[in-house]
């Protein structure tokens, strides 16, 4: 019965530390899903870097029209929050030379990530573009969808003051 009782409490933390990470996916709800990828600047960044803040994920591609219309807002939003949340571009697999005509021609300010393999596109389940995900600072996924949302500075500053907990 002893041996039995201290198998119990040696296992008791993984049981506590697996039940209280939320399930990972792309979809409202689950924690989003982790990547490191590099930057048109040739920096790099992982999800992960950018815990402890939201994060509005832009996924787009040159050739998208409803992507290049809402480049503006994007704009803004990175220009409004600051040093309070990150805003991120993720360009769906074009090659580097593309993205960086295209940040030209369209004034992107806001960093981007080259996902020239598709991997967080796959990940992301994003299928149709544009796609915005918004991340509370914990990670998890807050809003999902192929619109700009109308009130996506009031999402991001609520979750910024700790409204995602």
């Amino acid at each position: 019965m002893r041996a039995w009782t201290k198998r119990l409490w040696l296992a008791l933390p993984l049981v506590v530390a697996c039940g209280s990470v939320a399930p990972v996916g792309p979809f409202e709800g689950l924690r989003g899903p982790g990547f490191v990828a590099p930057l048109t600047d040739g920096g790099a960044v992982g999800l992960a870097d950018l815990r402890g803040k939201p994060v509005v994920l832009v996924f787009w591609a040159s050739w998208c029209g409803p992507c290049r219309y809402e480049v503006p807002h994007v704009n803004l939003l990175h220009q409004g929050v600051g040093d309070t949340a990150h805003v991120l571009g993720i360009n769906a697999g074009e090659d580097p030379t593309t993205v960086a005509e295209a940040m030209r021609a369209l004034d992107i300010r806001y960093p981007v990530v080259l996902d020239g393999d598709g991997s967080i596109v796959k990940k992301y389940h994003a299928s149709a573009l544009p796609l915005v995900v918004v991340l509370d600072p914990e990670g998890r996924v807050r809003f999902r969808g192929n619109t700009w949302p109308s009130r996506i500075n009031a999402l991001v500053a609520g979750l910024a003051e700790g409204g995602g907990r």
